[in-house]
């Protein structure tokens, strides 16, 4: 099958600078990501012939970019190019042939390789990878493939996270057999696969799939204890099932969310890692603290009263043990904290609901506000015990696309709102100076005009006057 590789003009450069008897070869993921029509902005490229560091080094030259030692011992290296965008890795062949090479990698689907030569290119595929992808599975090459690099068992979940793809049978019973060896990698790749599952639209579903091999277990240790509650009056799964249930659910309703909110949920957090995959990560753990707040009340009732701020502090370690930053540890908790705070605003029914209430809500949560409403929603469509009825869960769902829609519109009004005293005024009636405490009423005066209590600058300036200052 010819692949039209040869037409790329960053491969026609590659090919030019190639010693005489050296073979070059495009694999793995990018092949992979061409046959299924998405988007790929990084290359690998296996060089025959002649070493891959230094020819990395060439292209880098060759096209400005930078070069990046990835591993000396093992012969591979990285360019990236001028617009820091695309990245070129390039490693040294593995065994005598291409053949050898591909049979060396994880799963069939990426082991599929092309050969870069002047005026064609032709795809090899000797573990018929092309018909796992058309198959829509993922199956593992071979059981030591695995021994090598037990990273490979989360990986399986990872593409099957990412494409939507079942897992071979007899790949999942080699991962049930060796899920102990994940322990033997560093904390730092599980971390990275674990980014990217929850990336794709189908962490739930193979969430379920970790649980029921057990690998789940061995990645995350510190939710097994979640097992030992039952399902309850209010929710029709066990306590574990619901936190997995919560990203399924997630992972279903936001195709319902508002366009307007899809650029901030999907957003990148932090380097290589996207708002949406944290979200899904808060859901998963955001009732980590019930297990250590679990009571049963004289009636029979499960009370696990402020699970959501022991959660918050439980999780850090859980964050830390991963290797995350402070910044998207910090975001993570303040999810778990305040996941029932829209739902709980909305217990006495919208009629009842408190416009000042409703303002402080968003001034605390700030931009966070749809992610928050999103795991809401998915943390109710999962309880669904036998004193939830429907109409509870509809009513429940309908108050908090309303707060989404109050909050949008609030958004719009805080960029239109007239400044109608400013901060030095603030410190010279108040006599203060310029502090935390200025920012808190001019926030604070920012909800009064938006709900309608200050509308002139008079109001504003007896707002000023009155206000008490709290350390």
């Amino acid at each position: 099958m010819n692949c039209f590789i040869h037409e790329d003009e960053v491969n026609k450069k590659l090919l030019e600078l190639c010693e005489e008897g050296t073979e070059l070869f495009l694999v793995g993921g990018y092949i992979r990501d061409i046959l299924l029509n998405k988007e790929c902005f990084d290359k690998d490229y296996v060089v025959k012939g002649e070493g891959a560091i230094s020819f990395a080094g060439k292209i880098a030259k060759a096209f400005d970019g930078y070069f990046v030692l990835l591993d000396e011992k093992h012969d591979i290296a990285r360019v990236v190019m001028p617009d820091k965008k695309n990245t070129l890795d390039f490693a040294g062949c593995v065994g005598q042939d291409i053949n050898t090479d591909l049979k060396n990698r994880d799963f069939a689907i990426n082991a599929i390789a092309c050969k870069i030569e002047k005026g064609k290119s032709e795809l090899i595929d000797p573990l018929n990878g092309i018909e796992d992808l058309n198959k829509k599975i993922i199956r593992t090459i071979g059981e030591e493939n695995i021994i090598d690099d037990p990273l490979r068992v989360l990986r399986a979940y990872r593409f099957a996270a990412q494409f939507g793809f079942s897992i071979e049978n007899k790949t999942m019973e080699l991962i049930e057999k060796h899920k102990s060896l994940i322990t033997l990698v560093s904390i730092e790749r599980i971390t990275q696969e674990l980014i990217k599952l929850f990336e794709g639209d189908f962490a739930g579903e193979n969430l379920y799939l970790m649980n029921n091999s057990g690998l789940f277990d061995e990645i995350f240790p510190e939710l097994i204890i979640q097992r030992k509650i039952p399902p309850n009056l209010h929710h029709h799964l066990g306590l574990l099932e619901h936190s997995i249930e919560s990203v399924k659910q997630l992972e279903n309703e936001i195709k319902n969310f508002p366009d307007w909110t899809k650029e901030h949920l999907y957003r990148e957090f932090s380097s290589g890692i996207k708002a949406i995959s944290l979200l899904k990560l808060a859901a998963l753990f955001h009732d980590i603290g019930k297990p250590s707040t679990w009571q049963i009340d004289e009636a029979g009732r499960h009370r696990f009263i402020k699970h959501e701020e022991l959660g918050s502090e439980i999780v850090l370690d859980v964050l830390k043990r991963f290797k995350f930053s402070k910044n998207t540890m910090k975001y993570v908790a303040k999810l778990i904290k305040y996941h029932m705070y829209p739902s709980q605003l909305l217990n006495d029914g919208l009629e009842n609901l408190s416009e000042k209430a409703m303002m402080r809500m968003f001034r605390r949560i700030g931009d966070d506000m749809p992610e928050l409403i999103l795991l809401g929603i998915a943390d109710r469509l999962s309880a669904r015990g036998s004193e939830i009825t429907d109409e509870i869960v509809e009513k429940n769902i309908q108050g908090l696309y309303f707060l989404l829609e109050k909050y949008r519109k609030s958004q719009e009004e805080v960029r239109t709102i007239p400044k109608l005293v400013d901060g030095n005024e603030i410190m010279e009636i108040l006599g203060i100076s310029p502090s935390p405490a200025l920012g808190k009423i001019l926030k604070d005066l920012n909800e009064a005009q938006i709900s309608g209590d200050v509308n002139t600058r008079e109001e504003a300036l007896d707002f000023i006057k009155s206000y008490k200052i709290t350390n």
